[in-house]
């Protein structure tokens, strides 16, 4: 069976300082995977080449049996189109240290924008997807709600929200918990638990 992700002698430079050197990876379907290390060995720096982020500088990354990027016999890398990249993105979920909530839009809004704009699901539609979203984080009765108006827990369990709106195969969390009050970080790993019993790969 084809792993959901494969990543084969991944290497990332920046000029010449090499950060990534020669990662293998493999996550099948409904894994729960943690990359463990200090501040700098380059944790951020896989997860952001897993969706062309950043642009690998050598190796090869399969999602869902599409390929991402890899490199040739004579060592340059090929990269995907803009258009299948666009289509690879759609199956990755992506949630951030930082919340990047829209500021001027609601919890609600915030989940809404991606799947009218990208997958041109109705409005109606999107709502009600939300909603159902919004429940399984335990923020329900906060639809309505602007991001200031939110804890940090709060706030990044809506940004959780926003990236299963877009049915992904696999959510990538970089340090999710990093930036939020050590007492709200407990609601952010049952949501992330609830998600691995459901068979989410992570």
């Amino acid at each position: 069976m084809t792993s959901l992700v494969s990543v084969k002698g991944l290497k990332k430079s920046f000029g010449d300082l090499e950060i990534l050197k020669g990662i293998d990876l493999e996550v099948e379907r409904g894994e729960v995977l943690s990359i463990i290390g200090p501040s700098g060995s380059g944790k951020t720096t896989i997860l952001r080449c897993l969706n062309l982020l950043e642009r690998p500088t050598g190796g090869q990354i399969d999602i869902d049996g599409q390929n991402l990027c890899k490199e040739l016999a004579d060592g340059k890398m090929e990269y995907a189109s803009k258009r299948n990249l666009r289509e690879i993105r759609k199956g990755i979920g992506l949630v951030f240290q930082q919340f990047n909530l829209f500021p001027h839009m609601t919890a609600l809004e915030n989940i809404i924008e991606a799947p009218m704009a990208v997958n041109g699901v109705d409005r109606s539609t999107a709502i009600g997807a939300a909603r159902d979203l919004l429940e399984s984080v335990g923020l329900a009765q906060w639809a309505d709600h602007y991001p200031l108006q939110m804890s940090g827990g709060q706030q990044q369990r809506v940004a959780i929200a926003r990236a299963l709106a877009m049915e992904p195969a696999v959510m990538l969390f970089d340090e999710v918990t990093s930036a939020v009050d050590p007492e709200l970080v407990g609601e952010i790993l049952l949501v992330m638990r609830h998600l691995a019993e459901q068979g989410m790969t992570m």
